[in-house]
């Protein structure tokens, strides 16, 4: 949906797929623009005004990719969030959705019609208006695709899938061509950003077949499976990165038996996520070291002040992200000390890290970020080629 011409191609590749239910997101770099907009007034998010300004490129989306629909002969049901039934909690700038309207939806649907339904956007079940946050309109689109019932959703984007590193990062990347939800849900919250953590989850909650593909092109992409879907997998899947982290470290605060609830509760009741977790007992007391994003740093910054009113708070952007993700390190030993291996011979020093059973992911130096990526990507992907 980048531009008119954009928005041309999408309507004809719908006059050729004909599918049951369109989401759109914004023009390119449209919520940007209104974002700056709203922040010249003021920094805070949590506001009704806020979202209905930055949710407003998709409505003309919608008006855009109807008149497009209607020029081939085809019947579109411009649809925004109020209309189709989406409701979500009343948190704003980052909503959750809460269910959609089936009826409203599949009323066109059986009509031969076919509803443009503006993603990224939701309304509380007073009417209030609100927007999902980074990554809404692929959630939207995962969301309407479970409320009406639908057994696949294709989100086609400007990448031709997603690859096991960011190609622009390290150029031998090579695309996936088959996932498993389980992966792609780690792969998203390490900082893949083809998709948004939430689109997967709903996908795999509701087991929908989820395909990533290229507006522009005929490859045929990414199809994420069902994670008991027999697949030949490898060690390691993919290296994923994200360079918009803040190492926070509080402390010193006494050392109780609720002092980590106390601060990550307050953290989670204003919707922020918390990635990175350690604590350092020491004789004066706890520190707790924790990352979240870095648009989240003003924000968590006066929640941490506001529960410990005495603490030092330290906080580190120049930092980044570095994980592998993979299923098969759930039965194989190594896998992280070779990562460490990997990561100090190519020069990077490891500040933080944390693991699941299938992903490690470590905090480096954001100036050693790109070498971090090409060092690991070389030993777990390329190595197996």
């Amino acid at each position: 949906m980048g531009s008119l011409e954009r928005i041309e191609h999408v309507a004809s590749l719908c006059a050729q797929k004909l599918p049951s239910a369109v989401v759109v997101s914004a023009m390119a770099g449209e919520t940007n623009r209104l974002v700056g907009m709203a922040r010249h007034f003021t920094d805070h998010t949590d506001s009704p005004e806020y979202d209905l300004l930055v949710a407003s490129g998709e409505q003309v989306s919608v008006a855009l990719l109807s008149f497009a629909l209607r020029k081939r002969g085809l019947t579109p049901v411009p649809m925004l969030a109020a209309h189709a039934g989406i409701v979500t909690d009343g948190l704003h700038s980052r909503a959750t959705i809460q269910s959609v309207n089936r009826e409203a939806i599949m009323h066109h649907v059986e009509k031969g019609e076919i509803p443009i339904i503006a993603g990224f956007q939701g309304v509380t079940q007073e009417g209030r208006f609100t927007s999902l946050g980074r990554g809404g309109s692929d959630t939207s689109a995962v969301a309407i695709a479970a409320g009406i019932g639908a057994k696949e959703c294709v989100i086609y984007t400007d990448v031709d899938g997603v690859f096991t590193a960011d190609p622009r990062v390290c150029p031998k990347a090579r695309i996936i061509r088959r996932i498993r939800h389980e992966e792609m849900l780690e792969m998203a919250s390490q900082g893949s950003k083809v998709l948004h953590i939430r689109s997967v989850h709903l996908a795999a909650k509701w087991g929908i077949r989820l395909f990533v593909k290229n507006t522009f092109s005929t490859d045929e992409g990414t199809e994420m499976i069902s994670d008991n879907e027999a697949i030949e997998g490898e060690l390691v899947t993919g290296v994923a990165h994200s360079s918009d982290e803040a190492w926070f470290s509080v402390g010193p605060v006494p050392h109780t038996r609720t002092t980590l609830a106390d601060v990550f509760g307050a953290l989670a009741t204003q919707g922020i996520n918390v990635d990175i977790v350690n604590q350092e007992i020491r004789g004066d007391g706890l520190m707790v070291h924790f990352t979240v994003a870095g648009t989240d740093v003003a924000q968590a910054r006066q929640v941490i002040s506001s529960v410990t009113p005495r603490a030092e708070v330290r906080v580190n952007q120049n930092v980044a992200k570095v994980s592998i993700v993979g299923v098969g390190m759930r039965v194989h030993a190594g896998v992280a000390a070779r990562m460490f291996r990997a990561l100090a011979t190519a020069g990077v020093e490891i500040l933080l890290v944390t693991t699941s059973e299938i992903k490690v992911a470590c905090l480096v130096d954001r100036s050693a970020l790109n070498t971090a990526v090409q060092a690991l990507h070389s030993e777990f992907v390329e190595s197996i080629s």
